[in-house]
């Protein structure tokens, strides 16, 4: 039997696919290619890579099959040739706070073995050199003193931050645990104990005193072991001898001045995840809540007793509460007046009200228009401050859900922010995990490494004989794990990095690097889109990746747009020609040349050149007015400085980990809308963002769905289907059954909709073992409303058939309604009139989902209002004819008066900008800097900007005449 050489797919008719049949070359690199919504996702993933993993399902038990989400048999004939395929798909990184790079690519198991068994852990005191010693290897060393020895056992104990020391005592009582030393003091934990609160104090748990006896090995031996697992897996030890110890005894085995021992370490010491090894405040997450002081004053022109302070925080109303006692009382001894409006109170009272006395005690004063004596009076108190208050109560609820759950209250959540945890600062674990080191280095700070620079240092590492073979070992895995990801082009990224702040064409990359390691053959990859968010400096990476999986022996397919890419294919399959009803075929298949030749093929004209996205005529003149960026300093910007132009379209560029994103997302979108909107959100590191007075609203336009159930429709979002069920409503029939504008919704029930699907259309019935199936509902046919409902007509189309309609069709049955033909005709401008009224908005694709929000926008534009509208990356998942869809939008935006800032690495979008910040000049540490800023031309001269190399090449020599 011969070996088959392609994969063949007969009589595909999924979704829009017209009844495809193709064969697709093994061991090929393929992409498929068209216009946004032609149905190429649909041949890709929802037939091939549906069969290719509903087949191996189908492979496994039915106790394994209930464990797993099944999936539905794509609408196709048949699919022959198929290998065991994987998807790498375009999505964006886990939500999970604890997820990072390093776990998605298995890196961080290799690095915590690295740390468990070449790690090097110092004295907590003075940062001597320890080597690990089992409980066993300790045990027999102090078994070496004379017989009678008395020696103890401690541990340091560390206050928990935000904790006092009475919470930290009950924790050890709950333990198990008795006597203490604190400041070398013998102390009884059964004893009600108080402390300074105000001082560091010293403090160790006594876990054992033993009398060496010839027979104490074995004793000494669990004691170690059980302090060890008693004391949340602590990894260091301290041995006292009383009486003093021999000179020697410590030396080479513990800190000679301290007395701290090592004791052997594990790899889930060094991990987050594992509670024992969590920073305490921020339980291995890295970010914690803590108040933030100005969202607990709401109104700074009002003074204290007339309302300026957040009524949990202070109520005005309470004339006899014990809080009404303290303000008056810390009025009268720091002399100020509760009647002064907050904004003109002096800083240093600001700071009192909101981080408290620092211990100094108040005496708690009656108040002259109260009008029963308060408790609190003729005592004196310190006052720890609102901010420390708000998240004691915040640390009671989150303690009390751990047992129970716990409802967190709604008027903590509002006062606070996600900052970096001001105990670990960032690294996740305890203080004592980052006491190792390996080369000198914490596990935190190779994690917060840039991957080239992690790698120099993997590389220079040398290792003691005893340990070399095993840590040269998992050096040389770590090495082989880093270089794929640097040669893909993730240089600028660090193992820390959480994985929702990855963007998906990141993610996909840290995936395909995953698969080239597992050096797999004989596999069928799905890509979707792999070029996403790549600099065309760097694309090429991408482009030899996937070569290098297919000479592995594997078949790729890719789902593409970017036009090198579709030069490097082996085999390329346009689908269309156009979208959603108007797409489904196979308009060409063949070679780069063949595309080339194809005269129906859209894709072909811009790869020949005989299409192409002109550059614009002219470019709109600066204006007198801009929006001021200083001193930006997030994340690797180095103290920018910038002035962005308002009224025109602006292109902000860089390669990938520029900066960009920090500078446009982080800090001045959420600046402006707290000084728009006064958003409970803090902006990235600067020092002012002035110009906030000169745009209306800050709008961000990005490609997440646009609604996340079925019930959900374009129809609903841009605000169509309330005209149109007001229609509905006006019959006559209508009128005379009573019905309203709400009878008309799927989401109202006992109304018209259908109430045995509920409006869906569909019965859903799950088979536990075997894929859902949906049925038409047998009440309404797929019709979603009721016979009574369906009866109500506007020129004998009922409101099932008007949601059926496309946008076009719509457009022309609408023509004698003003407001749903200007919206309607917008939609359709946009490239969205083969989209239906009544499509699921689940349905959706990025970037049709993004297009249906501008044509929201437009369709509001008002004279004399000025927004900003804000785009990232919006080039995701759109054809070169859909990009010059995208870009009339755009103009349209701005020449209704508004500013666009788009942040892209798509030259033709580029290339169409008024006005260009560049920013790099690479990624990571080597970012940061504004490397050029002015119109295309102008950036295409600068010789240090990636960016203005790749403009030479499309905005020609003669540059562009400014407007006017």
């Amino acid at each position: 039997m011969s070996i088959r050489t392609s994969i063949e797919i007969s009589g595909a008719k999924q979704n829009n696919l017209k009844n495809v049949s193709v064969e697709i070359p093994r061991d090929k690199l393929t992409v498929i290619t068209g216009v946004s919504g032609s149905g190429k996702s649909s041949l890709a993933f929802d037939v091939i890579y549906g069969e290719g993993q509903r087949r191996f399902l189908d492979s496994i038990s039915n106790f394994a099959k209930s464990r797993i989400s099944q999936l539905k048999k794509a609408k196709v004939d048949y699919v022959r040739g198929l290998s065991p395929v994987i998807a790498i798909e375009q999505k964006k990184g886990n939500n999970n706070p604890r997820s990072t790079v390093g776990t998605v690519t298995d890196t961080n198991d290799y690095l915590r073995l690295l740390f468990a068994t070449a790690g090097t852990g110092h004295c907590p005191e003075c940062s001597k050199p320890l080597r690990q010693l089992s409980a066993a290897q300790i045990a027999e060393h102090i078994t070496s003193l004379p017989e009678g020895t008395v020696i103890e056992l401690r541990a340091p104990v560390y206050k928990i931050y935000g904790e006092d020391y009475s919470y930290t005592f009950q924790q050890l009582r709950e333990k198990g645990f008795k006597h203490l030393l604190i400041d070398g003091e013998a102390v009884s934990l059964v004893d009600e104990l108080e402390t300074d609160e105000s001082k560091s104090h010293v403090i160790e748990i006594v876990i054992d005193r033993i009398t060496l006896r010839h027979d104490t090995y074995i004793q000494l031996t669990k004691s170690i072991e059980a302090a060890i697992l008693a004391l949340d897996e602590d990894i260091m030890i301290k041995v006292e001898v009383i009486g003093g110890a021999p000179q020697d005894f410590y030396q080479h085995f513990a800190c000679p001045e301290h007395h701290f021992f090592l004791c052997d370490m594990q790899p889930f010491h060094f991990s987050f995840n594992t509670p024992a090894s969590a920073c305490h405040t921020c339980l291995g997450v890295g970010m914690s809540y803590v108040v933030e002081p100005h969202f607990l004053v709401v109104a700074p022109e009002k003074s204290i007793n007339k309302g300026a302070l957040k009524n949990t925080v202070f109520n005005t109303s309470g004339k006899d509460s014990y809080r009404t006692v303290l303000m008056y009382s810390l009025s009268q001894k720091y002399n100020f007046s509760l009647d002064t409006p907050f904004h003109e109170l002096p800083k240093e009272i600001h700071e009192l009200l909101f981080y408290g006395t620092r211990g100094e005690l108040v005496p708690m004063l009656q108040p002259p228009f109260s009008q029963k004596k308060n408790w609190l009076t003729g005592r004196d108190r310190a006052f720890g401050g609102f901010v420390h208050e708000m998240e004691s109560w915040y640390k009671h609820y989150i303690r009390k859900s751990s047992t129970t759950e716990a409802f967190e209250p709604s008027f903590i959540k509002d006062c606070m922010i996600e900052k970096i945890c001001p105990e670990c600062s960032g690294a996740r674990l305890k203080k004592q995990r980052l006491q190792v080191t390996v080369g000198g280095k914490n596990i935190d700070q190779l994690s917060r490494m840039q991957l080239q620079e992690l790698l120099a240092f993997l590389e220079a590492l040398t290792f003691e004989p005893e340990v070399r073979d095993v840590a040269e070992t998992i050096v040389r895995e770590l090495h082989t794990r880093i270089s794929l990801l640097i040669e893909i082009g993730l240089h600028y990224i660090n193992l820390g990095r959480r994985s929702d702040s990855i963007s998906g064409g990141e993610m996909q990359r840290i995936k395909m690097s995953t698969q080239i390691s597992s050096e797999l053959m004989g596999m069928l990859y799905i890509m979707d889109e792999p070029s996403i968010g790549l600099h065309p400096r760097d694309s090429g990476r991408v482009i030899e990746t996937m070569k290098k999986l297919r000479d592995l022996g594997n078949t790729v397919i890719v789902v593409e747009h970017d036009l090198e890419t579709i030069g490097c294919a082996d085999h390329i399959i346009e689908i269309g020609p156009g979208p959603g009803i108007h797409g489904g075929n196979v308009v060409a298949s063949g070679t780069l040349e063949d595309i080339k030749e194809a005269e129906e093929s859209v894709t072909g004209g811009y790869l020949s050149g005989r299409t192409v996205i002109p550059v614009p005529e002219r470019r709109r003149n600066l204006g007198d007015f801009f929006l001021s960026v200083q001193g930006a300093r997030e994340n690797n910007l180095k103290d920018v400085d910038l002035d962005i132009p308002l009224n025109v379209f602006i292109c902000i560029t860089g390669v990938s980990g520029s900066g960009k994103s920090s500078l446009i997302n982080e800090i001045l979108t959420k600046q402006l809308k707290i000084d728009k909107t006064g958003a409970r959100i803090v902006a990235g590191k600067h020092d002012y963002v002035f110009g906030a007075d000169l745009v209306n609203h800050v709008i961000n336009i990005d490609q997440s769905p646009i609604g996340r159930n079925s019930k959900s429709n374009p129809a609903t979002y841009i605000g169509l289907y309330d005209k149109i069920r007001d229609l509905f409503a006006s019959q006559p029939e209508a009128v005379e059954r009573g019905y309203q504008s709400i009878d008309f919704s799927l989401t109202h029930a006992n109304g018209t909709r259908c109430e045995h699907c509920a409006g869906d259309g569909i019965i859903v019935t799950s088979l536990q073992f075997m894929a859902d199936i949906e049925t038409i509902c047998p009440v309404c046919k797929g019709n979603r409303f009721s016979e009574e409902g369906l009866e109500i007509k506007i020129r004998d189309k009922s409101i099932s058939d008007v949601l059926d309609m496309t946008v076009e069709e719509a457009a022309d049955f609408f023509a004698d309604h003003k407001y749903l033909k200007h919206k309607l005709g917008i939609m359709n401008e946009l490239g969205l009139g083969y989209l239906t009224l009544g499509q699921s908005s689940t349905t959706l694709s990025g970037g049709e989902a993004q297009r249906v929000k501008l044509s929201n926008e437009l369709a509001k534009i008002k004279r004399g209002a000025h927004n900003l509208y804000i785009l990232d990356e919006p080039t995701t998942g759109l054809h070169l004819a859909d990009i010059q869809k995208l870009l009339l939008a755009l103009n349209k935006l701005v020449d209704g008066g508004h500013s666009v800032i788009v942040i892209e690495h798509h030259l033709d979008v580029i290339k169409s900008a008024d006005y260009i910040i560049d920013m790099g000049p690479e990624g990571g540490n080597g970012g940061g800097f504004v490397v050029a800023e002015g119109t295309p031309e102008q950036v295409a001269k600068v010789e240090a900007s990636h960016t203005g190399r790749y403009l030479r090449s499309v905005v020609g020599s003669e540059p562009a005449h400014p407007a006017g």
